[in-house]
């Protein structure tokens, strides 16, 4: 592999050759066969207009052959920035074509994430939204990249950019190309199976970015084992309304879908109007959706709602607590079901499925998805495994959930057991038959609507701040979000300031991106410790939540 993944011992690559799991075919061989397959039929919907799977191919080829010709190769690193646009899934075809291999970020990132994500995968090319989108100018932050980051070299928008150097896919997906030779030209850019596809980003605990290597054998399995766990079939048109570029939507949504000659439904924007117009314009039967969304959704005034015809919606997939009413609400509202999901970017994923009884689809995580996919539940202290149905952490490994971080030697040490577990960090419980039910975390993790956010990150440029003398960040509780970010600080002697002094500063002097920002400060004498004279934050998000109640948020 690459130098900076670890790879499977081979033991485990001779079984999974050996059981079919990994075929030995790169993503882009694989959606040349689905192309073959589905050709004529939809493959995407935006704004009320199907794109077919021969549609896609062209576009994807052209991209990708432009690419070719600029320098961009098997291998090299493309920092993907862009918001849920078509344009996002032509490039990632086309690079799956020519074996480059997307970084998976998010618009909403800033310098501290794209700046080390490029430095440390040692990104040749960034793909961004042309100009001002949202008061943020993509454009003179990707020239900045590239000045301060001699690796990248390339700059891809999608619109036609207003600077000089850049180069449009919009304009390369329209250029009239000799397709027969095009294709013979990509053939020769073939990356090994074995080889990254992509990419993935996870907040983790270290304060930046953690890399996450999958492989094209990996990726093509996991895809194909969520297709089959969420009955995808030529009819299902389902609507993505989380990052296209996450991993849930990717390997859940788009991937598993096209596989079986499915239709990607792409909003326009995420506004509760948008989606609520994105069913009704392309009649998306499913939705992968987040709480948040659900309480966007269920706050549309009835006479608004009904503006739209949202009938074709019966399903309903996504992540939300079994106490929590809201999902039921929903899913009475829209007169659809739903289904629970857990999982990683690192690899594990699981599903409850449509022929499960309700108290399992709706009162558990799921299963896993692959017969092979290995799971034990232990203990925190003890890494002994626990009883049936108690509750410990999650650890896994199986053909599709990596060996180690990229680049990472000493946090692979830490986040994998020395036969190959991943250690999640998950509170869990599993029973006999391996339904998994997620009850907590053991990292320091803030769950914000569909964003982890590291909370040690944020304390790092917290302390930055010159007032501060010391901070805790927690996630509290919230109805709509599932937490938000609180900071409890101790300020330096007879220092004072707000909450927005604080965002001010991390926005102008750190530039953090914005969901990671706190939105609740409370200032504290002293932070508790344990009595090992570690911090200790259980009290903190105790005693939040106390105000919370008492001010009727939670």
């Amino acid at each position: 592999m690459l130098e900076g993944c670890v790879p499977w011992p081979q033991e485990f690559v001779g079984k999974y050759k050996k059981k079919g799991y990994w075929e030995g075919v790169t993503l882009g061989e694989a959606f040349d066969t689905w192309v073959k397959k589905y050709a004529d039929q939809p493959a995407l919907a935006y704004q009320g207009k199907d794109i077919t799977y021969r549609q896609l191919d062209l576009y994807a080829t052209r991209i990708a052959y432009q690419m070719v010709k600029l320098g961009i190769k098997t291998y090299d690193r493309v920092i993907m920035q862009l918001f849920n646009v078509p344009e996002l899934v032509y490039l990632f075809y086309a690079c799956m074509k020519i074996g480059a291999i997307p970084i998976c970020s998010l618009p909403t990132h800033r310098w501290n994430e794209i700046s080390y994500i490029a430095q440390e995968s040692e990104a040749r090319a960034h793909a961004i939204p042309a100009g001002v989108i949202r008061e943020f100018d993509y454009e003179e932050f990707a020239d900045k990249l590239r000045r301060e980051v001699p690796d990248v070299k390339h700059i891809l928008t999608v619109g036609k950019p207003g600077r000089p150097g850049m180069h449009s896919i919009t304009e390369f997906r329209e250029q009239e190309i000799d397709l027969k030779k095009a294709k013979a030209t990509l053939k020769r850019y073939r990356p090994d199976p074995m080889e990254p596809a992509l990419f993935q980003l996870s907040g983790g605990t270290t304060g930046v970015p953690k890399i996450i290597p999958r492989t094209h054998n990996d990726y093509l399995y996991n895809a194909k084992c969520v297709a089959t766990a969420l009955d995808y079939n030529e009819n299902s048109r389902v609507l993505a309304s989380t990052p296209l570029i996450h991993n849930v939507a990717l390997v859940c949504m788009m991937l598993p879908l096209h596989c079986r000659g499915g239709v990607l439904v792409l909003p326009t924007s995420i506004t509760p109007e948008a989606l609520l117009q994105a069913i009704s314009e392309n009649k998306a039967d499913m939705m992968g959706i987040v709480p948040i969304f659900m309480h966007r959704l269920l706050e549309i005034p009835e006479d608004v709602r009904n503006r739209y015809d949202y009938s074709s919606l019966k399903r309903l997939m996504g992540m939300w607590n079994p106490a929590d009413l809201t999902a039921q609400k929903f899913m009475e509202t829209f007169h659809c079901d739903g289904i629970q999901t857990y999982g990683m970017s690192e690899g594990l994923v699981c599903w409850t499925r449509w022929t499960d009884p309700p108290e399992i689809r709706h009162g558990t995580s799921g299963s896993p998805v692959s017969e092979a996919d290995e799971c034990k539940v232990v203990d925190p202290e003890t890494h002994e495994e626990v009883q049936s149905g108690q509750v410990g952490e999650m650890q896994c490994r199986g053909p599709y959930t990596i060996r180690g971080y990229y680049k990472s030697p000493e946090r692979n040490k830490e986040a994998f057991t020395p036969d190959g577990y991943y250690k999640t960090g998950d509170l869990v419980r599993m029973d006999s038959e391996r339904q998994i039910t997620w009850t907590g975390r053991i990292k320091d993790t803030i769950d914000r609507g569909a964003e982890k956010i590291n909370a040690e990150e944020v304390e790092t440029y917290i302390l930055k701040f010159p007032k501060v003398k010391n901070v805790a960040v927690i996630g509290m509780p919230d109805k709509a979000m599932g937490e938000r970010v609180c900071a409890f600080v101790v300020p330096q002697l007879a220092q004072t300031f707000t909450l927005a002094d604080l965002r001010t500063f991390l926005t102008s002097e750190i530039n953090v991106a914005e969901f990671k920002l706190p939105e609740r400060l409370e200032f504290i004498d002293e932070l508790p410790v344990t009595k090992i004279g570690k911090y200790e934050k259980k009290s903190l998000r105790e005693k939040v939540t106390e105000m919370l109640k008492k001010e009727d948020k939670v």
